[in-house]
């Protein structure tokens, strides 16, 4: 097996029929231990389950141009001689008689490392097939959610785009839904980011998690989609409950996708004094939600942008002291043209990130400055000299 599935990583997914051949072997051998081993090497991987299933469905299985291994797996099928790998793997078959007789057989005596072929089969065309493979997943499904709603998780949500695919996606959130809240909670634990996600969206509409749950998976969670959900969610149980506390705290988080959900429901709750104060942020969107705050508190931003940048052109080029760059994409973002000479002074600071900033600014203006860009083809900082063929463009 772990030369077959080597040598099919190595060709990229072309020489799929030595994996099936030696899975074929494999079951052949009769040996459990090399059969569970076997099981667990092509279900960890849902798209590896999906070649095999596309390898062995040619149209013309009956021609003898059909693999050999695969007439094997029928015969061996039909005869009552086939073992779980085989069953599988007959799951695929070409002709629709064999696909109805493993279907048959695994759900006779299910276990869950068969449960990948048979969601495959809930997507088949021929409806004796995919009939009976729906009607069996929905009854393990609801019967036994804990050994068998995760690895149906993790197939199903792989196979939602393909063609009859939204049933079994429809069925894995209606067993998810009325599962125990332990099985979820082991769905959050799982390696694959799709299943995590998963959990995660039905937890939070079935109100399972609470407020500081959401907040550290915002706050601490490795993967975006992850946080920006919890944040959303943790911000908007914030709002019902009038907890600022959160919303404050999720408002300093370092990641933007949750700082924005946080900000929104201060913004909510009338709190725009706090969101004004933050017309500098790096983040262009929260830049945004700051300006919106200040026209809603009669503050003109555009007047703030000019003030600062003009407070910073004066007064901090000759020390060295480096500007906010948020400042400068602000003022960009919120001036006009002529407002561009302000940003000159700019173009001569020492710190290499403002001057490329000034420079991304004024092109955004549609007021750079020729003659004082053109030497800065030149620059030293390489960030800066990227910047003025940017600002330049055909002009020099």
């Amino acid at each position: 097996m772990a030369e077959a599935l080597q040598e099919f990583l190595e060709s990229r997914g072309l020489r799929i029929d030595v994996l099936v051949e030696a899975l074929v072997r494999v079951d052949k051998s009769g040996d459990a231990a090399e059969i569970a081993a076997a099981f667990a090497t092509i279900t960890e991987t849902p798209a590896l389950v999906s070649s095999i299933d596309e390898y062995c469905r040619p149209a013309y299985w009956d021609s003898v141009h059909y693999p050999p291994a695969l007439r094997d797996v029928a015969e061996r099928l039909k005869l009552g001689k086939a073992g779980p790998l085989t069953t599988a793997i007959a799951a695929s078959h070409g002709d629709g008689r064999v696909r109805e007789l493993a279907v048959a057989k695994m759900l006779s005596r299910p276990a869950p490392v068969q449960l990948p072929f048979l969601l495959l089969r809930m997507t088949d065309w021929a409806e004796p097939v995919s009939d009976a493979a729906r009607l069996g997943v929905i009854r393990l499904l609801h019967d036994r959610p804990g050994t068998y709603l995760q690895p149906a998780a993790e197939m199903m949500l792989h196979l939602r785009r393909r063609q009859r695919g939204g049933f079994g996606v429809k069925q894995l959130y209606a067993a998810a839904y009325d599962a125990p809240a332990q099985v979820l909670e082991q769905l959050e634990r799982s390696v694959n980011l799709a299943v995590r996600r998963f959990a995660l969206e039905v937890r939070t509409r079935r109100g399972d998690l609470k407020l500081d749950q959401l907040v550290r998976l915002a706050s601490r969670d490795f993967d975006i989609v992850v946080r920006s959900r919890a944040g959303d969610a943790a911000a908007r149980e914030a709002v019902w409950s009038g907890r600022v506390d959160f919303l404050r705290q999720l408002a300093v988080c370092r990641h933007n996708e949750v700082r924005i959900s946080a900000l929104t429901g201060l913004a909510r709750l009338g709190h725009l004094e706090e969101i004004v104060a933050l017309l500098d942020d790096r983040s262009s969107l929260i830049r945004a939600l700051a300006r919106d705050a200040a026209r809603r508190t009669g503050m003109d931003a555009t007047a703030w942008y000019r003030s600062a940048v003009s407070a910073f052109a004066q007064g901090t080029v000759a020390s060295g002291t480096a500007p906010s760059l948020g400042v400068i994409a602000g003022f960009a973002e919120s001036s006009r043209t002529e407002d561009g000479p302000l940003l000159y002074p700019l173009l001569g600071h020492p710190s290499a990130r403002v001057r490329a900033f000034a420079l991304g600014a004024l092109r955004i203006l549609d007021a750079v400055p020729v003659e004082l860009a053109r030497p800065m083809l030149e620059d030293p900082s390489r960030r800066v000299a990227r910047a003025a063929v940017k600002a330049l463009g055909t002009q020099a």
